[in-house]
């Protein structure tokens, strides 16, 4: 039965209300992450115009409520390195909006739990970069990463501060899966994992492949094991049982494809959310800057309206919006774009992780018992059943 935010959040889509959105209010963290899509120096930013004034955030979150965003997401960078961000933070609360905040977790002390806890975000999410300081050296270039982060989950934990853990998952930290898993275990939570990194275009203005990724076959890899390290035995063998329907791309299927309308965006960017980045952009997702409106020259209301618009005309790659591995492969406009410099490109990176995916679906599958297996089967051929009687008793009342 749906809850009461997804009816808001369907309400929004159809009436292309901005209900969720992402400030961007710095992209200086005190991590340097070898994939990260955005992080600039102190120096950088300098260069660049330097960071936005508190009175300029104020004035984009009072237009925000306006124009009706109820759920505005905080991020960076680093977001508790924005000089401003306990007096944006508590204005955003008072008028009224359920603010969550994205975070290392590393920057997270006493101070800051004394001022989250007069007024307690929705959410905050933690990503993880390792399960050891070792790692987050590696990765982060912080040899007392982690245990600076445990410090500051330990805190909100302590404090009963709403958080989850996400994490990006790099041939740098693959060795910690089970480490990171173990320890979100701890506060009795799940890992939210991404295998598949963006190419950083935001940061180096190049598309396609680059060198602190997986390859395909890693990112498919990595994708089934914590999969089958987190889900219920039943729950998998859902998945893995959708994965053999996987189908070769042979030239004809593509040119079948290609042959077909390409596809709408299919997410909430630009119908119910958008991305306001670090210099005062206006887009629709934060791992792409197009369309890019300034809302030193626009008001929020008209950005978002023009990129309404941009939204409902984009169409990208009939491949990728019509492929019959989309429910292997959970492909979007923004990847597409970021692998191929084109919204109508084949992304063969993607095509060749779904591939792997589900072979490895396949072969973990084989690891399960004859009983779950069976009992999932019968589930789905009832379910199945009982969609063709609901047809059956809508065709009879026509």
């Amino acid at each position: 039965m749906p809850t009461i935010r997804d009816r808001l959040f369907d309400s929004a889509i159809k009436n292309t209300i901005p209900l969720t959105s992402a400030f961007e209010l710095t992209p200086i963290c005190n991590f340097a992450c070898k994939m990260c899509y955005v992080r600039k120096t102190t120096e950088e930013v300098k260069c660049a115009g330097g960071l936005k004034s508190l009175d300029f955030w104020i004035d984009i979150a009072r237009q925000a409520k306006e124009a009706g965003t109820l759920f505005p997401l905080l991020t960076g960078g680093e977001t508790f390195l924005y000089p401003h961000i306990r007096e944006l933070y508590e204005e955003m609360c008072k008028m009224g909006m359920q603010v969550s905040i994205n975070s290392n977790g590393s920057c997270i002390n006493e101070n800051t739990i004394r001022w989250l806890k007069e007024m307690p975000p929705a959410r905050i999410n933690i990503t993880l970069y390792g399960g050891s300081n070792k790692s987050y050296e590696k990765l982060c270039g912080d040899a007392y990463g982690f245990d600076k982060v445990r410090h500051g989950v330990d805190l909100l934990a302590k404090n009963d501060i709403r958080f989850k853990f996400n994490c990006s998952l790099t041939p740098d930290n693959a060795h910690d899966v089970e480490k990171m898993i173990d320890f979100t275990k701890r506060y009795g939570m799940k890992l939210r994992i991404a295998t598949y990194m963006f190419p950083p275009v935001r940061r180096t203005g190049q598309s396609g492949d680059y060198p602190e990724r997986f390859s395909p076959e890693e990112a498919a890899y990595y994708q089934v094991l914590v999969d089958w390290k987190q889900l219920s035995p039943e729950r998998f063998a859902i998945l893995a049982k959708n994965a053999q329907h996987f189908t070769e791309l042979t030239p004809d299927v593509i040119e079948n494809l290609n042959n077909k309308e390409p596809r709408k965006m299919t997410c909430m960017a630009g119908k119910c959310s958008y991305w306001v980045d670090w210099q005062g952009n206006l887009s629709g997702c934060g791992m792409m800057d197009i369309p890019k409106i300034d809302l030193q020259e626009h008001s929020l209301k008209d950005a978002w309206q023009q990129l309404v618009n941009w939204t409902q005309n984009l169409r990208y790659s009939s491949i990728c919006g019509n492929c019959v591995n989309r429910p292997v492969c959970f492909s979007c406009a923004a990847m597409v774009h970021n692998e191929t410099g084109s919204f109508d490109g084949r992304p063969v990176y993607l095509c060749e992780k779904a591939r792997y995916s589900a072979k490895y679906y396949r072969e973990f599958m084989s690891r399960l018992p004859k009983e779950i297996l069976r009992s999932v089967e019968e589930s789905q051929t009832k379910q199945e059943e009982q969609r063709c009687l609901f047809d059956e008793d809508d065709t009879n009342q026509l």
